[in-house]
């Protein structure tokens, strides 16, 4: 999901530098809001503190705290689209899709032009499963700015989702035409790497792809070439939701142990999650994904659907961990005692010996860890937790 930074920054009032409260920097303290807010009688203005509140908590990774400002913020200035712009940024950033294009339709009947309004709905739109509406919204933005490379960048990724795989390298084309001249190396890896994702989209094999796509997540050969464009065969001749979800999910494995592209793996899995939403497997899948990016609040949200659906061990060890990362630790805690009476499983170990570790007991941390350790688990971060409580060698501690 695309930052709001630039948006937020040139949305500031002029004399912003001289504001504790605004932002700046990601490195502001929303505390120092609370006087300001606390102080502004004019509900536009106290709206405006609201909003730098929420944009430096957006940027702290603090989606629902965002949107507690902002709603705050909407009920005092309810026609500003700034304020809906902001929020669906914090909704998005929390997986809630549905929430956030209720708030970008709205700011876009008043902005029709706005650029970053379209952006930002084009992703939400995306990660929803609205495959026509995300490419709508990435076409008008290349209407309305022809000449960034970007925008056409974007309509070429969302016309592989359509299957329009002559448009996107049409598409792709452009935007190095146009960036040509220019002294961006950032710009001309992001080309390269949109080319080379046209050509594995549409590197199939002439029958089977469906068989060769599993046989290969089966196998752990998703790092193999022709995986990809296999797997997006697969998706678009499948019959039903169900199975489209299941060839994306086996394909967003292969974009990550193929080709290092956590952006596409994660896209891959939200969709998956979105066309097929009462699968939990498919939300654990994107619970586990943004708990690794740094987005715990989103991550929450994803995994307690997760569990509404079926408990599992898996399910209660990944919100034990998302959990102990939000500072829950007596939620982290029966969570991962649950995981573990459910199935012994090193995740739930590694938090049990985590929150051991945190209250200075390091004799029930290193069995935790070690318990993971004689599991199978040989994670870099498990052997540095264990070197730090003095185990060197845990090959050679006794299993106990």
């Amino acid at each position: 999901m695309i930052l709001a930074f630039a948006l937020a920054i040139a949305a500031a009032p002029a004399d912003a530098a001289g504001d504790p409260c605004a932002p700046a920097s990601v490195r502001v303290s929303p505390a120092a809001c609370e006087a300001s807010i606390a102080a502004a009688a004019d509900p536009k203005a106290k709206a405006e503190l609201y909003y730098q509140r929420a944009w430096s908590l957006n940027a702290l990774h603090r989606p629902r705290d965002a949107v507690a400002d902002l709603d705050r913020a909407i009920a005092l200035d309810p026609e500003n689209p700034k304020l809906r712009h902001e929020r669906g940024y914090a909704l998005s950033d929390m997986g809630d899709f549905a929430a956030a294009l209720r708030d970008l339709d709205r700011e876009i009947a008043v902005r029709p032009s706005s650029i970053e309004a379209y952006r930002e709905r084009t992703f939400a739109r995306l990660a929803a499963g609205d495959l026509e509406g995300a490419y709508r919204d990435a076409a008008r933005i290349v209407e309305l700015d022809p000449k960034a490379p970007d925008a056409h960048l974007l309509k070429s990724e969302r016309a592989l989702w359509l299957g329009r795989s002559d448009e996107a390298a049409r598409e792709t084309d452009l935007a190095a035409s146009l960036a040509k001249g220019r002294d961006d190396p950032k710009l001309a890896k992001r080309i390269d790497r949109q080319r080379a994702a046209v050509v594995h989209w549409q590197t199939a094999g002439s029958a089977g792809a469906a068989e060769r796509c599993k046989k290969a997540f089966d196998t752990a050969a998703v790092a193999g070439p022709g995986v990809i464009g296999d797997c997006t065969a697969a998706f678009f001749a499948a019959g039903t939701a169900a199975k489209k979800a299941e060839y994306l999910t086996y394909r967003s494995v292969a974009w990550s142990a193929g080709l290092q592209d956590e952006e596409r793996w994660l896209r891959d899995a939200e969709v998956a999650a979105a066309i097929d939403p009462s699968n939990p497997d498919w939300l654990l899948n994107v619970a586990g994904l943004y708990a690794r990016f740094g987005r715990a609040q989103a991550a929450l949200g994803r995994i307690e659907r997760s569990l509404a659906l079926k408990p599992s061990f898996a399910a209660y060890a990944t919100r034990a961990s998302i959990r102990f990362d939000l500072g829950n630790e007596t939620g982290a805690f029966a969570d991962a005692r649950k995981s573990f009476e459910m199935r012994p499983n090193s995740v739930a170990l590694w938090v049990l010996g985590d929150l051991s570790h945190g209250r200075g007991d390091d004799k029930s941390a290193k069995l935790y860890w070690m318990g993971a350790w004689h599991l199978g688990d040989r994670d870099d971060g498990l052997r540095e937790r264990l070197k730090g409580i003095g185990v060197a060698e845990p090959d050679k501690e006794p299993d106990s």
